[in-house]
């Protein structure tokens, strides 16, 4: 595939902040299939219908499943023909399925469209978003994507808000035709006229830099190659190569672990804090907090990491996650849980962006999308699972205290494994210069 002639001048304003704005707003539409904000419809939708919890999660776990096989396809197709269409399609059908669920009168209906919302949500959409920023950015890769991610913690904090606003106020069918509506309102136009695939197809290079910049940065000749992501060379395997490193596993296992636990959390959290004894209200303004202190972490950590080890940092993330969890067991009252919202949402918003940015900076941009799409359905697989055993744990043992635990030791596990995924070192064979003509 060719593409544009690099630009000689360093332009005035770099178009990957467009692409940062763009990919914003697709995350914070995305929220309406995330799970802090199914977890406001989960008590009012089974109890209008008597679904048992399991049931009710079934359905984003069967969806999460086929949305798992939907991404062995997506990431290909994202690496070579960029993600606009994917994500336009998507979000047309994912905003329709969630207003004509406010029509629904039986599981199988609530099964149909919960499912095909959640498999694109899952499959197409999260994956292709999350694959986009890191294409336009290398040394300013961290601080792009928390950037770009500040739409997703801010849908996670004020989506949850409203839906239970409007549960409260009317009821659970308005609010989830309303979170359709505003799918289709704020994402689908930018994402169809401004996505772009990638800085070369537009004549320019990662970050907004000029040919003459790159070389000025390049490492002389015969001199060891950096894996700093501001270097001029960065690493660029291909997906063969990338399955023979032994730290792709690692990152593979600890992250499949983080969506395990992650997702199960999110989902229950409401009807967790609500079992608790907080007011329903006040478990929605924990979520709240919990995910925009989360936007707080994802900005330091996207910094940090362009200057510390995103391994050590990582590390000491899923430590703090893991302590999180006993924390969590001690809710019994609205400033436990608040206080547990601030300080794990700003550790969780630093583990999202980062999960974005390490297999970049690990294997590169070339084939970031084929690399994720291996990654990503064995990572819904985990993240259909987590729900599911939660609830089956609750259903079973009428408590989440035991269940949390698990995660809460998983969660350092999953520390542990990210500590022994040391980077691959950049060769002359695997380096890729950012002027490479495809």
């Amino acid at each position: 595939m060719g593409q544009a002639p690099l630009v000689k001048k360093k332009p005035r304003f770099y178009y990957g902040w467009v692409i940062v704005v763009v990919i914003a707003l697709a995350q914070f539409t995305q929220s309406a299939e995330i799970f802090p904000v199914l977890s406001v419809f989960l008590k009012p939708m089974t109890e209008e219908f008597g679904w048992s919890r399991s049931v009710f999660t079934g359905a984003t776990s069967i969806g999460t499943l086929i949305g798992a096989g939907i991404a062995l396809f997506i990431g290909p197709l994202v690496d070579r023909f960029g993600a606009r269409w994917t994500m336009v399609i998507g979000f047309t059908i994912t905003g329709a399925s969630l207003i004509l669920t406010g029509f629904i009168d039986s599981l199988w209906q609530f099964y149909v469209l919960q499912v095909t919302g959640r498999a694109l949500v899952m499959g197409a959409i999260g994956l292709a978003a999350s694959i986009v920023i890191p294409k336009w950015f290398v040394a300013k890769r961290g601080r792009a994507v928390a950037l770009g991610g500040l739409g997703g913690r801010f849908g996670t904090s004020i989506t949850p808000l409203y839906v239970q606003y409007l549960v409260t106020t009317s009821n659970w069918r308005v609010a989830t035709m309303v979170t359709g509506g505003v799918i289709w309102a704020l994402s689908l136009l930018p994402t169809a006229l401004f996505l772009r695939r990638r800085p070369e197809d537009m004549g320019l290079l990662p970050d907004g830099a000029t040919p003459e910049e790159v070389e000025a940065q390049a490492p002389a000749s015969g001199s060891p190659q950096s894996h700093d992501r501001g270097a001029a060379v960065e690493v660029s395997l291909t997906l063969r190569e990338v399955v023979r490193q032994r730290s792709f596993y690692f990152l593979l296992t600890a992250f499949s672990l983080a969506f395990f636990y992650g997702s199960a959390q999110n989902l229950h959290m409401i009807p967790y804090f609500t079992d608790r004894g907080l007011d329903a209200g006040v478990a929605a303004a924990v979520v709240a907090i919990w995910s925009a202190s989360g936007a707080v972490g994802s900005l330091v950590a996207g910094l940090l990491v362009e200057r510390v080890s995103i391994r050590l940092v990582m590390t000491a993330i899923f430590v703090l996650i893991g302590a999180g969890y006993g924390l969590l067991l001690l809710v019994d009252s609205p400033t436990i849980a608040f206080t547990w919202g601030v300080l794990v949402g700003i550790v969780q918003g630093g583990m999202f962006i980062l999960y974005q940015i390490i297999f970049a900076d690990y294997y590169g941009r070339d084939s970031l999308g084929s690399v994720r799409g291996v990654v990503w359905p064995v990572q819904m697989i985990a993240n259909s699972a987590g729900p599911l055993v939660a609830a089956l744990a609750y259903d079973f043992t009428g408590s989440y205290s035991l269940i949390f635990a698990i995660f809460g030791f998983l969660s350092l596990i999953s520390g542990g494994l990210v500590f022994l995924a040391k980077p691959p070192a950049p060769t002359s064979q695997t380096a890729s210069s950012p002027v490479k003509q495809e």
